[in-house]
């Protein structure tokens, strides 16, 4: 039997909204997962949009800003807001938080880039961020780094996750952007996850082991270049004791 072009083509909606309603990314099924219910979300580095289509496939989402620097993921949002019959979505060109006015998203997400650039782009834009409820970010590197920065602005801190995807490890985090007092982590809260260290999530227990198994090849490599001096060495082997401190097993109550 032949199948009218248009029986055809809402078949295909439909199998791209299957599709997209099952987010194969752990990692951004995270960041959807800390996102509030009936928020109004800008999606800053949107690329392709998936984020924002599951979100508002699945009703989680009143509205949702996608903005990208480039035009190709853009174009390539455009296709997935289409190919699944998304409404509710529209996109923005621009660099990060500078194409939003104040108060016009109560919640900002930013997935998949180095840690130093989301800091630059939330500090550029702090009319916007006083405005937010919620900042979704996550970072692919620099975690201390972003952990210092949030402690030193006293932002409430809602949710610390972390999950691994694909052989990779990923740390969101949920936050209030409200100004108060900095918050007094330890070092070992710093590097390691303030939250996650207190609800020790199964995968952070994996990273911790893959951490550990990093560190001690490092240093054994030291080790047979010979005498080895000087902070990174000192760097090396303070890392290794604070995740001896997180590997070991509580102490009997």
């Amino acid at each position: 039997m032949r199948i009218s072009s248009a029986a055809g083509a809402g078949a295909r909606s439909v199998e791209a909204q299957l599709k997209v309603s099952r987010i194969p990314s752990l990692r951004l099924r995270t960041v959807a997962d800390c996102v509030a219910p009936g928020a109004v979300v800008a999606d800053i580095g949107t690329d392709h949009a998936q984020l924002l289509a599951w979100l508002r496939i699945q009703g989680r989402i009143t509205a949702g800003l996608g903005i990208d620097i480039a035009a190709g993921p853009l174009a390539q949002a455009r296709r997935t807001l289409a190919a699944t019959r998304t409404e509710g979505v529209t996109l923005r060109q621009g660099d990060g938080l500078s194409v939003l006015t104040p108060g016009e998203v109560d919640t900002v997400t930013i997935a998949g880039m180095g840690g130093a650039r989301v800091i630059r782009m939330v500090d550029a834009a702090a009319a916007v961020v006083e405005r937010l409820t919620r900042l979704v970010l996550q970072p692919n590197s620099d975690w201390t780094a972003v952990r210092r920065w949030l402690a030193a602005r006293g932002w409430v801190l809602h949710q610390e996750r972390m999950v691994e995807d694909r052989g990779k490890f990923y740390v969101v985090w949920a936050i209030q952007p409200r100004p108060g007092p900095a918050a007094s982590w330890t070092e070992d809260e710093l590097h390691l996850g303030p939250r996650l260290l207190l609800e020790r999530p199964p995968a952070f227990t994996a990273w911790l082991q893959r951490e550990r198994a990093r560190v001690d090849q490092a240093l054994r490599r030291a080790s047979v270049a010979g005498p080895t001096k000087g902070p990174r060495l000192a760097a090396l082997r303070a890392h290794a004791d604070r995740l001896s401190r997180a590997l070991a097993p509580p102490p009997d109550c």
